[in-house]
């Protein structure tokens, strides 16, 4: 599975891979790093799909900037770049969104001739929220306000069910979207006996069950969100997520995306991620 990441990975499967403390070569982590100074953009954004060239993404960088925050980045000056890309890209409601031109890159890397209604372009996105919230608070940045408003556009789109749409409107939970929440409202103070954190919390652990009884080892990414264990039944739920994950690794040591045979290195370096998080709750 290393051998898999490190021959195949992007830059984020291979930090994943290194904040999941397994052992890689010491040149790794410096040629990774060099890496991502070399495609970063201009304005600081880190570019779809992290291929030099493309338009810069406020997943990508979000996702990269938290990484690059647990391994305690070396480079703060790149941080400090893409921390500026980020708040580039909140909206007025608080949110942060994708940029236009990058809407024919999204629909072609997911498979869409029609836009991708779970990742749309040009308008304020829950998920993407949470994680562009999360990545900012753990490198320190203190515009309070701008912080507050994000964490304001999360608390208001809460659907009752405990789960968030992906986007002001829309009338379905997306339960996938949770995961990205959760930890931008722990990383923001929130008490995890608050209504809003104890329902998404409950929520996810409901979704996480329903899909291992399905056999959906693709959901189990998100177990890597689950900071603790209250009951003997959430214990339960993540040892059998543990035990999914394993029972589905392909002989190439990757885990294949839904419908496909073919070991996918980003959905590997997720489930690697998640099950280095979550095995210290169970014992």
């Amino acid at each position: 599975m290393t051998e898999f990441i490190l021959n195949n990975g992007s830059i984020a499967d291979k930090l994943r891979l290194i904040c999941a403390q397994f052992k890689v070569p010491n040149n790794v982590l410096k040629d990774t790093l060099s890496r991502l100074e070399s495609i970063l953009n201009k304005d600081g954004g880190v570019p779809f799909g992290i291929k030099a060239g493309n338009p810069s993404s406020v997943k990508e960088t979000s996702e990269i900037l938290t990484l690059l925050m647990e391994l305690k980045n070396p480079v703060p000056a790149l941080a400090e770049r893409m921390v500026q890309f980020l708040v580039s890209r909140q909206k007025n409601d608080g949110g942060f969104s994708e940029t236009l031109n990058l809407e024919p890159l999204i629909e072609d890397r997911y498979g869409k001739t029609t836009p991708v209604e779970w990742y749309p372009v040009g308008k304020s996105i829950t998920w993407l929220t949470g994680k562009v919230l999360e990545s900012l608070i753990l490198t320190g940045y203190n515009d309070k306000e701008r912080l507050q408003r994000a964490q304001n556009f999360l608390e208001s789109t809460q659907h009752e069910d405990g789960h968030w749409p992906d986007y002001k409107g829309a009338q379905e939970s997306d339960p996938l979207g949770t995961g990205n929440i959760l930890p931008a409202l722990r990383a923001a103070g929130m008490s995890p006996k608050a209504k809003i954190y104890a329902d998404g919390l409950a929520a996810l652990y409901q979704h996480l069950k329903t899909a291992i009884e399905s056999r959906s080892h693709a959901d189990m990414v998100d177990l890597a969100v689950l900071d603790r264990t209250s009951t003997t039944q959430e214990a339960d739920v993540i040892r059998r997520g543990i035990e999914l994950i394993i029972s589905t690794q392909n002989t190439d040591g990757g885990w294949s995306s839904p419908g496909s045979k073919k070991s996918d290195t980003e959905l590997t370096s997720l489930l690697v991620y998640a099950l280095n998080k979550c095995r210290r709750l169970v014992k």
